[in-house]
């Protein structure tokens, strides 16, 4: 059977370079990687800046106690905000390479955060690197090696199940959580059609994925086995990440581009995000 094809509608625009879209509290959240800002996008489409950050910011999360967790790009850390604070929470350095990437937090407080592995900007040789665990209080760990530029991250509803996105590598990967956050019982939960590659990913009620192609320049809805039901084209502009929301978590905020560059993006603030009701609603996180 053919996929669906649907159609975002503007929501959101004036961003730099949107990254890690999150549904908190009833509002969309997100990193402005260039402009180094977290920011809220009100109802209406507004944004309101939560806060500055020391370096890039990308992954977000929230421990238990409501502690905002925050990658940081180039530094390998996550900082934490509380009580209008931010502070140094954990480093990942040597077991990250190049950059940290997006990030995942469970119920329990621990953190899964992924890295690029290799400067793709820079036309560096493709390697594998590793998926991080950090423990609540900040012990970093590597929880899988072997992983091809890990990006987007999803935990299933019932705490149980990582999905990882790989954007050097076709297969969308999943692992059993163990009790004590080891991640077991590796594989694939899907592979992409050709020249589609994984950014951003979230998860809805059925177990399917939500995945940001930017090479294809959409947003595809697989299911456990690699069969896309849904498509969004984005156009000309690059998808980037996505998050499920709104009432009921049946509307897809989509994140896009008007490039892939990092350094490119700064000054343009030509980012967008666009939304589109879904027939499934979110669960899970982000």
């Amino acid at each position: 059977m053919d996929p669906s094809i649907l159609s975002l509608a503007p929501f959101a625009d004036g961003i730099g370079f949107g990254e890690a879209p999150r549904w908190h509290q009833g509002e969309l959240w997100l990193s402005d990687i260039v402009e180094r800002q977290l920011l809220r996008v009100g109802a209406d489409g507004h944004l309101h800046k939560v806060l500055d950050t020391p370096g890039e910011p990308s992954g977000l999360g929230w421990l238990p106690d409501g502690t905002l967790l925050v990658v940081q790009m180039q530094e390998h850390e996550v900082w934490a905000h509380a009580h209008g604070k931010l502070r140094r929470y954990s480093g990942t350095a040597p077991m990250t390479r190049v950059r940290l990437n997006d990030m995942v937090v469970d119920r329990n407080g621990r953190a899964w955060v992924s890295s690029f592995g290799f400067d793709y900007e820079r036309g560096e040789t493709v390697q594998s690197t590793n998926l991080v665990c950090i423990d609540p209080g900040g012990h970093a760990w590597i929880a899988a090696d072997n992983v091809w530029c890990p990006n987007g991250m999803a935990i299933d509803d019932t705490g149980q199940i990582l999905f990882v996105g790989q954007s050097a590598a076709p297969e969308l990967l999943e692992f059993d959580i163990g009790a004590n956050g080891v991640l077991k019982n590796r594989r694939v939960f899907g592979t992409l059609p050709p020249d589609a590659v994984a950014d951003g990913i979230c998860v809805d009620r059925s177990q399917a994925l939500w995945i940001a192609s930017p090479t294809t320049r959409e947003f595809l809805r697989m299911e456990r086995g690699g069969a896309i039901t849904h498509r969004v084209p984005t156009g000309e502009r690059i998808a980037i990440a996505c998050v499920l929301g709104g009432p009921g978590r049946r509307t897809l905020y989509g994140i896009t581009a008007a490039t892939m560059s990092l350094h490119a993006a700064h000054g343009r603030r030509d980012g967008r995000i666009g939304q589109v009701e879904v027939p499934v609603g979110g669960a899970g996180v982000p």
